[in-house]
């Protein structure tokens, strides 16, 4: 049975990258890792390094660091699984976690050593103008602010999931999704440039 899991796989285009997407079910996924099968670390990795590279672009937007910290998120999420009980039905969510877990830590050493005077990381040149601007400005925000913002708005979760994710209830992300407007709207002059859009965001 153990070989025709393995085998269960397709290739799944997605922006910047081209991955194969392992299509057997997160029981079997768990299956594998319980009974420790050679092959279970890539199953794991097929089927959610595209998800994971998605979510970390959502929330770091276009940082150098995109890859290290996916590859760090991955690694921890599939080492979790060794120490812990999960239901196949919240296996997703709790790979995300994990991907969210490990931003919040590089968000956290960013401002730290931003306070000591070091300068900001260089986003990618490559990106659009509204990207680079969109995370210049979301580079101020408390991480556990910005995380909320970026799951909420950027990678379009629901607010129970980003709930879930943040690990607090959905009155807290609302809160925090107030904080970063209100810090996105003080940084747009409105006044100066009167045809500028509304943000449009609800919460």
């Amino acid at each position: 049975m153990q070989d025709s899991v393995q085998q269960r796989g397709r290739v799944q285009s997605a922006p910047h990258l081209r991955l194969l997407t392992w299509e057997g079910s997160s029981s079997e996924l768990l299956e594998l890792v319980a009974a420790r099968n050679e092959g279970a670390a890539a199953r794991f990795h097929d089927r959610f390094a595209s998800g994971m590279h998605a979510l970390v672009r959502a929330l770091i937007g276009p940082d150098a660091a995109h890859a290290r910290l996916v590859e760090q998120s991955l690694l921890a999420a599939y080492a979790g699984l060794f120490s812990s009980r999960v239901s196949p039905s919240r296996l997703g969510a709790w790979v995300d976690a994990h991907a969210v877990r490990v931003v919040r830590s590089y968000l956290r050493r960013q401002r730290f050593w931003i306070k000591l005077g070091a300068r900001r990381v260089r986003l990618e040149s490559t990106a659009s103008d509204e990207a680079l601007l969109l995370y210049e400005r979301l580079g101020d925000l408390d991480p556990d602010v910005r995380i909320a913002f970026c799951l909420r708005y950027v990678a379009g979760r629901a607010l129970s999931d980003t709930a879930v994710l943040c690990g607090v209830s959905v009155a807290q992300v609302r809160a925090r999704l107030v904080q970063a407007e209100a810090h996105l709207r003080s940084m747009a002059d409105y006044s100066a440039d009167p045809d500028q859009p509304e943000l449009g965001w609800e919460s």
